[in-house]
């Protein structure tokens, strides 16, 4: 849904409630999430949501994370039969099924949280646990965007942490 239409449907909603504009928003968005269209919700029903582990990240940071339309349960990662699309405020970023080598628990020690990359390796996480290492071959690109300074950044190599990591390396190995 477009800023625009939550706009226009969060005053409507004001109209009708008497609702403060960030409460009319708020119960807008989720039932748009709750009808199955929201960043959660495949596009397809063939599709996988696997969230995001947010278990370690601090208070400030968290609610920052929530309130650009991350956090809990908004951030992850879409899982379907052609793309897998790795969805958190200010980085997106769309992996071709068929570029995907390899899904391993990741060995990695990190004292970092957030979005972080350079030289083609990149580690997506809110906590230090249930840490995920994708194997890209050939390497996609970034699209332009905040975290990758608005230039195309090579990606070979893709850490995220999961809730959920042993499923989500199952669904990936099962082309």
């Amino acid at each position: 849904m477009s800023h625009d239409k939550i706009k226009a449907a969060a005053r409507k909603r004001m109209a009708e409630t008497g609702e403060l504009y960030a409460t009319a928003r708020r119960e807008v968005i989720k039932n748009y999430q709750e009808a199955g269209a929201g960043p959660g919700a495949a596009a397809s029903s063939s599709a996988s949501w696997f969230a995001l582990d947010y278990s370690d990240m601090g208070r400030v940071s968290l609610w920052d994370d929530t309130r650009r339309g991350g956090g809990p349960g908004r951030g992850g990662v879409e899982l379907d039969s052609t793309v897998l699309r790795v969805r958190v405020p200010g980085f997106h970023l769309d992996i071709p099924r068929a570029s995907v080598r390899s899904a391993t628990r990741s060995a990695l020690r990190t004292r970092s949280i957030g979005v972080h990359g350079g030289r083609g390796r990149w580690l997506v996480n809110g906590s230090y646990h249930g840490l995920v290492e994708l194997a890209i071959e050939p390497p996609c690109y970034t699209p332009r965007q905040a975290s990758a300074l608005f230039r195309r950044l090579k990606v070979s190599s893709l850490t995220i942490s999961l809730i959920d990591p042993d499923g989500f390396i199952a669904a990936v190995e099962s082309k």
